[in-house]
């Protein structure tokens, strides 16, 4: 839970142009000011020959999860494993590692069909997932590489950390770099929970990252009051801010307020 920043893009290439792309977006990425940013990983080469370092983690990095249709007319998602990927990390302190990268895919999948229980009146009662009958499912990339991630930038805001100036140079530089992306002709998606992607207004931004704080400071307090005496074993990056019991009475007055706009906007549209 937190401020977050998610992206996705795909273009259609070969693995040449794959390779020359990733070199392209690292040396983007260096021209902003992040604290880190990684060198490239490469994982599974299909030729054999890794053109980076080669990345041999056993948690794959590079795999989708696709929405299907059922033929009931119900969403279910699809795991799909990458083939190959190319990707590295860039970093403010504070905020999570965003993974940039490029990944194939097969062009179709077996999926196992989730298993969906109901009730009388037809409304789903519960569900198992993978638990149904194996179906072969077109993930509709073929000849593409493309990526999906998050980062979640709202910790960089900490004012142990150099506060909201921190938190601008963490969420503005992702925002650059995911721009700079699209103008090397990849179709990149945003949606960011600040609405900045759309906006580009920083005071806007800020009044949001604000909210965001006292939400989580409000919801952290309230479990860790939940738990009494075990409030020590719940870890959260929140608690450590010098202000954390600030926010986390502001976040009643932020709570009440989103609650009285989602009352007005059904009114209006009744």
């Amino acid at each position: 839970m937190g401020l977050t920043v998610y992206y996705d893009w795909k273009t259609k290439t070969d693995l040449p142009d794959a390779r020359r792309l990733i070199a392209k977006f690292r040396a983007l990425a260096l021209k902003l000011p992040f604290d880190d940013v990684t060198e490239i990983y490469e994982q599974d080469p299909p030729d054999g020959k890794s053109a980076f370092q080669m990345y041999e983690s056993p948690f794959q990095q590079g795999g989708l999860h696709l929405p299907r249709k059922r033929a009931d007319g119900e969403e279910e998602i699809v795991h799909v494993p990458p083939l190959h990927a190319l990707f590295f990390y860039v970093r403010v302190e504070g905020s999570e590692s965003a993974a940039i990268g490029l990944a194939s895919h097969p062009q179709v999948v077996v999926h196992h069909e989730d298993i969906i229980e109901r009730r009388k009146d037809g409304s789903e009662s519960g569900r198992h997932i993978g638990q149904g009958d194996p179906i072969e499912f077109p993930t509709r990339r073929r000849g593409y590489y493309s990526w999906h991630s998050f980062c979640k930038t709202q910790y960089a805001g900490n004012p142990k950390l150099g506060g909201e100036p921190n938190f601008l140079k963490a969420h503005l530089s992702l925002i650059e770099l995911l721009d700079q992306i699209k103008e090397a002709g990849l179709k990149v998606r945003i949606r960011d929970d600040s609405k900045y992607a759309k906006h580009r207004d920083v005071d806007r931004l800020l009044s949001s990252l604000r909210d965001w704080d006292a939400i989580v400071a409000r919801f952290v307090g309230k479990f860790s009051d939940a738990l009494g005496g075990d409030a020590g074993a719940m870890i959260a990056p929140i608690k450590e801010r010098p202000d954390f019991e600030h926010l986390e009475a502001k976040g009643i007055g932020v709570l009440r307020r989103i609650a009285a706009r989602q009352r007005r906007r059904k009114k209006d549209s009744s």
